[in-house]
């Protein structure tokens, strides 16, 4: 590599290219995340992808200088030692702590961010093998990963998650509501209550992520809520 340490078989062409592919790599990974609105997006998912190449790449430079210390000072080679997957072995265990941070338990137990976790497990297994040169294992990996994350959810989604938003001036019909879900079995998430003093008087307003199977119509449901008490005064579905 003219001009700078010589970085194996690596020129500035060659560790320029890597990056790039990681950041392509990454932005395709994460752009799906982003259009989802998860916590782990397009910029998250780019900079696990090209921190784990770079990483990988100083692993692999630091394993070179050792053997070529070794051959060029036979006398210092018991002294020498490498190991050239410590850096990437860190690199898998450790990003399980961001993995970890996009994981949440709601309170109906409800556990989300899995496959934001998942995924950010799997681009940093991408930056890795762009690290390592691997062009072929990486972008046929990444087309594999976009297939599931892409095709997968919409052919096997089998219901989805609406923000269910409720005004009420009977507060007795909150307790309705939630016999309906159970007698539905239909689970809800972060639950909000709201009471607001208008000049008509007490409104309850109530909100509800919640969770509609594909062969139910969330029409027929809000046809259902309102047969339930008369006191509704707004109810709405937001996806």
């Amino acid at each position: 590599m003219k001009g700078g340490m010589c970085m194996y078989d690596l020129d500035y062409f060659e560790i320029t290219l890597r990056l790039i592919i990681s950041v392509g790599i990454g932005a395709a990974i994460g752009l799906e995340r982003e259009t989802n609105h998860q916590s782990a997006g397009l910029r998250t998912n780019i900079v696990v992808c090209v921190s784990a190449c770079l990483l990988t790449i100083i692993q692999g430079e630091i394993s070179y200088m050792v053997l070529r210390m070794g051959l060029e000072n036979p006398d210092l080679q018991p002294m020498l030692t490498t190991d050239f997957a410590r850096i990437t072995a860190q690199i898998v265990s450790g990003i399980g702590f961001l993995g970890a941070g996009a994981i949440i338990t709601t309170r109906a137990d409800t556990i989300s961010g899995l496959t934001t976790a998942a995924t950010i497990w799997g681009v940093a297994g991408l930056g890795i093998a762009i690290g390592m040169g691997y062009y072929y294992l990486s972008l046929v990996s990444c087309l594999i990963i976009l297939i599931v994350l892409y095709v997968l959810k919409r052919m096997v989604r089998i219901g989805e998650i609406f923000r269910l938003d409720i005004k009420v001036s009977d507060r007795d019909a909150i307790q309705q509501f939630h016999a309906f879900f159970k007698e539905n079995k239909l689970k809800t998430t972060d639950e909000d209550f709201k009471m607001l003093q208008t000049n008509e008087g007490v409104i309850f307003q109530l909100t509800y992520n919640i969770y509609i199977p594909r062969s139910v119509n969330h029409n027929d449901i809000i046809d259902e809520f309102l047969k339930l008490n008369e006191s509704i005064i707004e109810i709405s579905f937001k996806d």
